[in-house]
């Protein structure tokens, strides 16, 4: 399957994931599931929770028996409160989406996806998927009741 096909069955995959999702938090965790079971189990997967207080962990797909370095891939380099859209940060064979998620103006989650020593090549059409998957998350947060 070429890259284009896969993206496509993913887009219609979140597409699923919404549709039975209870909360925007379960609907970001369905959407990492779906992307760890796609990428075969091979991608790193998170979800923080911005605040005031900073960063929290709220959700982590594949992250057992990462360095520390491995972990934090790109971190040093992000202002979460500035990030505006998809970013994307490469070490060697590492690679890391961060993906921001914004209600309003306001920073409320920060979905990662990090492949490690992996011979896929994120490239522009991931890039773009990443971007309307951001815009297709905040588009749908307001069908959701906190």
């Amino acid at each position: 399957m070429n890259k284009s096909d896969f993206l496509d069955e993913m887009r219609l995959e979140v597409g699923l994931a919404y549709d039975y999702a209870v909360s925007q938090e379960d609907f970001m965790v369905r959407i990492l599931k779906t992307i760890h079971a796609a990428g075969r189990k091979q991608a790193v997967l998170t979800i923080h929770q911005y605040s005031d207080d900073g960063m929290k962990l709220k959700y982590a797909l594949g992250i057992r028996g990462l360095s520390k370095e491995q972990e934090t891939l790109g971190q040093g380099f992000l202002f979460p409160e500035r990030l505006q859209m998809t970013s994307y940060v490469k070490k060697g064979r590492d690679q890391a989406l961060y993906l921001p998620v914004y209600a309003g103006n306001r920073l409320t989650y920060m979905i990662s996806v990090k492949l490690i020593d992996s011979d896929y090549r994120i490239s522009n059409q991931d890039l773009i998927f990443a971007q309307e998957l951001v815009q297709f998350i905040q588009a749908k947060q307001s069908t959701f009741h906190s």
